[in-house]
């Protein structure tokens, strides 16, 4: 998986959830599921973050999306293991990569990428290194 299908994933997991959880993403909270300085995606994505950064807390949004994506994987859990493969391979795809989203994949997960728990730490530093 390339790490622009890795991003998608990852951020249509957390569309699909909060969703599921009846959970309102604005645009802007959306579009910042985006953001990177060194990628930008969108046209205006500076903007965006300017009036995130205005209008938003991002510890909020932080935690919001964190629960978001621990919520999804979870839900995932109970899928094929051909679904476990893909988060894997969505987040080895973005590892060294400079991606606002991966600031909340960390906690999400407690230091560990696979959800039965086994200790990831070097895999986490990487990724979000």
């Amino acid at each position: 998986m390339d790490p622009a299908a890795a991003k998608r994933f990852l951020i249509s997991k957390v569309i699909d959830e909060a969703a599921f959880e009846h959970i309102s993403l604005t645009d802007i909270e959306k579009k910042m599921l985006q953001f990177s300085e060194l990628h930008p995606s969108l046209p205006n994505l500076y903007e965006v973050n300017e009036e995130f950064e205005r209008d938003y807390d991002a510890d909020e949004y932080e935690d919001k999306i964190k629960s978001l994506l621990k919520n999804a994987r979870e839900r995932d859990g109970t899928a094929a293991a051909s679904v476990e493969q893909e988060w894997e391979d969505a987040l080895d795809a973005l590892k060294g990569e400079d991606h606002y989203l991966l600031v909340m994949v960390h906690p999400a997960f407690g230091g560990s990428l696979r959800s039965g728990g086994t200790p990831q730490s070097l895999r986490i530093a990487l990724i979000i290194g």
